[in-house]
C-alpha cells in the first residue's frame, strides 16, 4: 500500500493535466475560429452599408403580363445583375386579386438596358451586366395573373442581400 497510492495519484495528475491542455487547446481553437467569423461578418455587414438601391414601377401592362422596373444604384459599390449570363438577383412580385387575398411570386426578370442615371449614355446590357454607381437598370419583368386595379409589390433583392421596394397599381 505505501508505493501504489503515489503511483496512483501520479496517474492521475498525468491525466488531470492531459484532458486540462486538451479543454484549453480546443478552448483556444474554437476562440480563433470565432474570432475569424466575426472579422467576416464585420467586413460583410460594411459592405452591405455600401450598397444602396431604389426602385421604381414605371409601368404595369396587365394585358401582356409585363411590368417595367428602374433599378438605380445610389450606393458606392457595384451591383452585379449577371455573372456568366446567370442572373444573380432575385425579384419578388405580390400582388393582391379578387380571387384571393395576396399572391407572391419569385420572377425571372429582363435587363433592357444600363445608364448613367440623368443622363442620356446607355450600355448594352449584355457587355455591362452591373450598375455602378450612379447608373441604373432598365428591367422588364413577366407576372400572369395581375389584375387592373390590383396593388403591385415589387422586392429587389441584390446577391449582397441588400433589398430595394416599390408599390404600384396596376392600369
Amino acid at each position: 500500500m505505501g508505493l501504489s497510492v503515489p503511483i496512483v495519484s501520479g496517474i492521475m495528475l498525468v491525466a488531470l493535466v492531459i484532458v486540462s491542455s486538451m479543454v484549453f487547446h480546443v478552448m483556444v481553437m474554437q476562440a480563433k475560429s470565432l474570432s475569424q467569423f466575426m472579422d467576416w461578418y464585420a467586413s460583410r455587414m460594411a459592405e452591405k452599408l455600401e450598397v444602396a438601391l431604389t426602385l421604381n414601377i414605371t409601368s404595369i401592362d396587365v394585358s401582356a403580363g409585363k411590368m417595367n422596373l428602374t433599378l438605380r444604384n445610389v450606393g458606392s459599390k457595384t451591383v452585379f445583375l449577371e455573372n456568366n449570363g446567370v442572373l444573380r438577383n432575385d425579384v419578388i412580385v405580390a400582388y393582391n386579386s379578387s380571387t384571393v387575398e395576396w399572391i407572391s411570386q419569385m420572377v425571372n426578370y429582363t435587363v433592357l438596358e444600363v445608364r448613367i442615371a440623368n443622363a442620356d449614355v446607355a450600355f448594352n446590357p449584355n457587355l455591362h451586366p452591373y450598375l455602378s454607381p450612379g447608373e441604373e437598370a432598365l428591367i422588364q419583368v413577366a407576372v400572369d395573373g395581375v389584375e387592373s386595379g390590383s396593388i403591385v409589390v415589387v422586392v429587389f433583392v441584390s446577391h449582397y442581400g441588400v433589398a430595394a421596394q416599390a408599390e404600384g397599381v396596376a392600369s
